[in-house]
């Protein structure tokens, strides 16, 4: 409310942000590092696909591929 009408609701609600930031720090590291791997993981899946169609694209039919075929 304000340091007037401070009281111990207050000193506990302090309390427990203080703890639950210390708590949470390694649970939001974790969750940054298995986004990050999963956002490689889904690029390098993405990617490798891409390329797996867009040779059987050029091999199989008279068209270059999806490159040629997006930049026209």
């Amino acid at each position: 409310m304000g340091m007037i009408f401070r009281d111990d609701y207050d000193d506990q609600q302090d309390s427990l942000m203080k703890t639950m930031a210390v708590g949470n720090t390694w649970q939001f590291r974790i969750f940054r590092i298995k986004a990050i791997l999963y956002g490689a993981l889904a690029t390098a899946v993405g990617t490798s696909s891409a390329f797996i169609i867009d040779y059987g694209i050029y091999k199989w039919t008279d068209s270059a591929g999806l490159i040629s075929w997006l930049l026209g």
